[in-house]
């Protein structure tokens, strides 16, 4: 080496900064890596709150017989079956005049199974759209899991391929200040080799 580039050596390992790439590099996956993890969020969290309504849902299943007698008590007729066992009644009254029947056991039997068979229909009318509701959220709060564990699955992801990426850039950086010191003490040492003084 001559005195220039002795010189040239030693100002680029006192003054240089080859790791300022890999450094810069490393912040701008910082900034990426969090505009992720902002994005992805809020669906990790609905499916981290879908988790405890999934179980309490399955809880209050687990014993059928108890979920339906539940389910029943709070059953209320419907302002439909009220009336339609009123017109029924009045159909039965009517038809008990015309033939005189009224206050006949076989009319009052008639009128009675009527309006226990408008009840019943009532009920399970009832009953069929509880439990469809019931079981839409059971598949809602499931949904929400399953956009929950894709969006843990995303931000794993995106943890390993930045750790490997940042593992990367700090490798780099930390090879290229190495060099700059490297650069230092070798131009010092030529620089003085050159001179004589070794």
């Amino acid at each position: 080496m001559n005195f220039g580039e002795d010189l040239s050596a030693i100002f680029g390992g006192l003054f240089g900064n080859s790791g300022s790439p890999y450094e810069d590099a490393m912040n701008e996956y910082k900034k990426w890596i969090n505009q992720g993890q902002q994005m992805q969020n809020p669906f990790w969290q609905a499916g981290v709150g879908g988790i405890g309504d999934f179980q309490d849902w399955l809880k209050g299943m687990k014993d059928p017989s108890k979920f339906i007698n539940d389910l029943m008590g709070k059953y209320q007729e419907s302002p439909w079956a009220k009336y339609a066992q009123d017109a029924a009644m009045r159909g039965a009254q009517n038809m008990g005049s015309a033939t005189g029947l009224t206050g006949s056991t076989p009319l009052a039997q008639f009128a009675q199974q009527n309006a226990k068979d408008i009840s019943s229909a009532d009920m399970q009318n009832w009953l069929k759209n509880v439990l469809g509701i019931n079981t839409e959220y059971g598949a809602g709060q499931s949904k929400l899991m399953d956009t929950g564990q894709n969006a843990a699955n995303s931000l794993t992801n995106m943890f390993s391929n930045a750790g490997d990426w940042m593992g990367h850039a700090a490798y780099g950086k930390g090879a290229r200040e190495q060099y700059d010191r490297r650069s230092l003490w070798g131009g010092l040492f030529d620089m003085f080799n050159n001179l004589g003084l070794f």
